[in-house]
């Protein structure tokens, strides 16, 4: 279930509650309409968002490089100074002057960086933040399909890496990359004018550069070293959640990681490609970096020989060998992020692929149902391939209690899954209160229903906001009542913490299925939902949290459609209707007594029921026990 944003942060009544809410919103509807750009025009698309606190921070870079310079130009015209035969104490107060303009130039350099970097972060986590929320927001509204096809370690990987990715390009490189031409231009334009041909010397260096990099990292197989890159990464990342959740049977079995083929097998192929990489790029980058930070092998000699042909002053000399030397160290720095620019626009495009899935669209004059029936109407539905559903057709009535029974991969999960749109119909339609749930907006179908699945998850965090799920406006006392109904008190009440106790991974107290199943019971009673449908509902529970479950299902059902899926047929025989599902549609339909009668598939299923009852342990073929 996807919380609201305010859940995730701040409380409503934050008046930056609104203004987070309100950023996500723009962020989201930015990033969907410029997905069809791509490179770096994607990447500052997506800066865009705070483009007023980035602007600054260039502003404030472009400026810190200029201090930069101001320590260099006072040293050479304190070397000037006191090179002149004439030095003397007369210029004293020149050369303090001097000094402290360097020591301002310092500082300003600082403070400028220091106010840069402070206007890109603010700008780069609430974009961090909109992003992942928007991205949360998106998932929640794509189809169930889209999950089953895409692991969840890649999902992971895109949320939290990938999108971590993206402030290193705006917290660090857009100030980095105003710094880093700023400077050597600046740098340069002095050179050119105090002597242009030691200038000429000490520019070098740069084409040999350039071309280097290029080397290192060519335009033609860059995109394909990032895509393959992130391709290993994610494949390990799946691999590592599969083997994570698999742990317990691995413990029983006795494994190792190395028994995990799949694991093992990502991890190598991992390092192998990054150690490919690194044998492929090492050379060139090597020698690039020798490059950048050998300005004086150029710059000396000429230096040494225009000063001895008497064409070259010693303070020229010396402002060449402070200036000419650093002026590239910028551009390496640049080059630096050529790598990571590469992995962020990759990340940037595997993002992209998630907002491009197109979600669960709502009708474009949305109608409300007024009456709580459900229909299904001739539905045809499939994963792939196979066929599960075959012009099944039935009406649950308001107010009352329908079982679905039959063999497992029936397709008793995919009505109830339907139901709520994790996928659409494929032919047909599905109706509450005769209106097609397709004209229903989401939200307000989401709000129709509540569901307790076979397997019910409990979020990080404590009782209390389990039972709460999100809901504004819900008081505790309210959520006290829910839990009561559910039969839920008496093991909250042992909780270290009662309702404020943490639970789920990570928490202080893990719950049984059936205490888990009793809190999504709450859930319901809190939704307060007028549908409601119970997947399984006791399959985890023993034989005290069942006869719990059960009183509490007495209490949901009350003034309720309920649709209830159950292996246990004991559990249904009092249902107003039971549907018997084989082979993509509905074979037989009415009361218990009346389908045991019949001596059709609901027979056999109950008297196999009935039977199992009476199943005992057979001791070395002899008597059963």
């Amino acid at each position: 279930m996807l919380l609201p944003s305010r859940y995730l942060l701040l409380g409503e009544d934050n008046p930056a509650g609104c203004f987070l809410d309100s950023l996500i919103i723009n962020l989201g509807e930015m990033v969907m309409n410029a997905n069809n750009r791509t490179g770096f025009v994607r990447l500052l698309a997506i800066a865009g968002q705070k483009k007023w606190h980035l602007i600054v921070s260039v502003l404030l870079a472009g400026f810190s490089s200029l201090c930069a310079m101001v320590p260099y130009i006072t040293i050479y015209l304190s070397i000037i100074k006191l090179l002149d035969p004439t030095f003397g104490p007369q210029d004293y107060p020149y050369v303090t002057r001097l000094a402290l303009w360097a020591v301002a130039g310092v500082l300003g350099r600082f403070f400028l960086l220091l106010a840069s970097t402070m206007f890109s972060h603010v700008a780069a986590f609430n974009i961090l933040y909109g992003l992942r929320a928007a991205l949360a927001r998106h998932l929640g509204t794509l189809h169930m399909g889209y999950f089953s096809d895409t692991r969840s370690g890649e999902i992971k990987k895109i949320l939290m890496e990938d999108v971590e990715e993206i402030e290193q390009f705006i917290a660090h490189h857009v100030p980095d990359l105003a710094s880093g031409v700023v400077l050597p231009v600046v740098t340069v334009a002095c050179l050119f004018a105090v002597d242009w041909r030691m200038a000429l010397v000490a520019l070098i260096p740069l084409p040999l550069a350039l071309c280097l990099q290029y080397f290192a990292f060519g335009s033609g197989d860059r995109d394909e070293l990032m895509k393959n890159y992130h391709d290993s990464l994610e494949a390990m990342n799946g691999n590592m959640v599969e083997y994570v959740r698999g742990m317990p049977v691995v413990k029983v079995f006795n494994q190792s990681v190395n028994s995990f083929s799949r694991l093992k097998a990502s991890v190598y192929a991992y390092r192998d490609f990054v150690n490919l990489w690194a044998e492929k790029a090492a050379p060139p980058w090597a020698a690039f970096t020798v490059i950048t930070t050998s300005s004086l092998f150029f710059i000396l000699p000429a230096g040494i020989w225009f000063y001895m042909k008497g064409s070259l002053s010693l303070s020229t000399l010396l402002l060449f060998l402070m200036m000419g030397s650093g002026y590239m160290l910028p551009l390496l720095k640049v080059a630096l992020m050529g790598g990571t620019m590469s992995r962020i626009m990759e990340g940037v495009s595997r993002l992209d692929a998630i907002l491009k899935q197109p979600g669960i669209k709502d009708a474009a004059t949305p109608v409300l149902p007024e009456r709580h029936s459900i229909e299904f109407r001739n539905v045809s539905f499939g994963y792939d391939d196979r066929l599960v559903l075959r012009n099944t057709s039935f009406f649950v009535e308001e107010g009352s209690v329908t079982a679905l029974v039959g063999a497992s991969g029936a397709g008793k999960s995919t009505i109830a899954q339907l139901l709520l749109r994790m996928w659409d119909v494929q032919d047909g339609e599905i109706l509450v209160g005769g209106v097609d749930i397709r004209e229903i907006p989401h939200e307000r179908l989401m709000n129709l229903i509540g569901f307790v699945f076979q397997d019910a998850f409990m979020f990080s965090d404590t009782v209390y906001e389990n039972i709460r799920m999100g809901m504004e406006g819900v008081t505790e006392g309210e959520v006290v009542k829910a839990a009561e109904a559910a039969q839920c008190m008496d093991f909250i009440n042992a909780l270290p913490h009662g309702l404020y106790t943490r639970i789920g991974e990570g928490g202080e107290v893990h719950l049984s299925g059936g205490e888990r199943q009793r809190l999504s019971l709450a859930r319901i009673f809190l939704k307060n939902a007028p549908i409601v449908i119970l997947d399984e509902a006791t399959a985890y529970a023993d034989a005290e949290n069942e006869s719990k479950i059960q009183a509490a299902f007495s209490e949901v059902m009350t003034g309720r459609t309920v649709i209830v899926i159950a292996h246990r047929l004991s559990t249904i025989t009092d249902a107003d209707t039971i549907l018997v599902i084989d082979d993509g549609g509905v074979a037989e339909r009415g009361h218990h007594e009346t389908l045991v009668e019949q001596g059709g598939l609901y027979r056999g299923m109950w008297d196999a029921h009935t039977a199992a009852k009476y199943w005992r342990f057979s001791i070395n073929g002899g008597e059963s026990c």
